[in-house]
């Protein structure tokens, strides 16, 4: 069992104000006695934001799953750190962490020179597999497109992603040169997937393993569906916990102990 590792949602509210009680009142005394946000991991608990996207992570009995997910927690609850979960979409993380307005990491995200003006990361937790795509079989416009570059250099292709998120700096950075149409809307992953289904948009970018399973999701209708691998698609990067400027050092740099002795 993780150390208190509960969920915001918690249907035992007392155990949640209770700890949220702590965190308040360490914090006020701080104030009064003229000193700064007492430092996450020497006293009280931080917050540990996770998107629920499966296979990466999840809440599964009361606990943080999922190839991301259960790393996160593990290496959290081996640094002896205590943590509350909370759900929210990767941009509000991001807002939340960049504004530091409470002591927060969030659950794998890449590195990127802006954020790590506003955060910090620890070492990675995870490295991703290369970008492939969801298309539809019967796509024309995507029959001859065999590469990320074809894909990217057609201004007649219509490629969705997540809104408010990092495919890491190599990926970006072949996305802010892309002649292609970007949409970025609020679709989580079932939603960007069913509008490749629909027709509406003409390719969704994805890793290989999630790809797989958000068209399970789709049952018969799934096969209307298929991944295209590019070979030319950049490596995965390494996801990190992101975590606001008001968690230690100290905090870090267990978490980095524990993550250097990962196999």
């Amino acid at each position: 069992m993780h150390l208190r590792a509960q969920v915001a949602s918690d249907p035992c509210p007392n155990r949640r104000y209770a700890g949220i009680s702590r965190w308040l009142l360490l914090n006020l005394s701080g104030l009064l006695m003229g000193s700064a946000m007492c430092p996450t991991g020497l006293a009280g608990s931080l917050t540990l934001y996770y998107e629920d996207r499966l296979p990466f992570m999840f809440v599964q009995n009361g606990e943080l799953s999922g190839s991301e997910g259960r790393t996160a927690a593990d290496a959290l609850t081996a640094a002896g750190i205590e943590f509350v979960l909370s759900e929210a979409p990767v941009a509000r993380q991001v807002v939340m962490i960049s504004n530091n307005l409470e002591p927060a990491c969030a659950v794998g995200l890449y590195w990127t020179a802006e954020r790590a003006k506003t955060g910090k990361y620890t070492l990675p937790i995870f490295r991703s597999l290369p970008q492939d795509t969801i298309v539809r079989v019967d796509n024309p416009k995507m029959q001859s497109v065999n590469s990320m570059s074809a894909l990217l250099a057609e201004p007649a292709l219509t490629l969705i992603l997540r809104n408010g998120y990092s495919y890491g700096a190599n990926v970006d950075g072949l996305l802010q040169k892309a002649k292609a149409r970007i949409t970025r809307p609020s679709e989580d992953s079932h939603g960007r997937v069913r509008l490749v289904l629909e027709g509406v948009v003409d390719a969704a970018l994805f890793t290989p393993d999630e790809a797989e399973y958000q068209i399970r999701q789709f049952g018969a209708d799934g096969r209307e569906l298929v991944v295209k691998h590019f070979s030319d698609s950049p490596m995965g990067e390494p996801r990190h916990l992101y975590c606001s400027m008001s968690v230690d050092d100290t905090v870090i740099s267990r978490l980095n102990e524990v993550l250097k002795k990962r196999p």
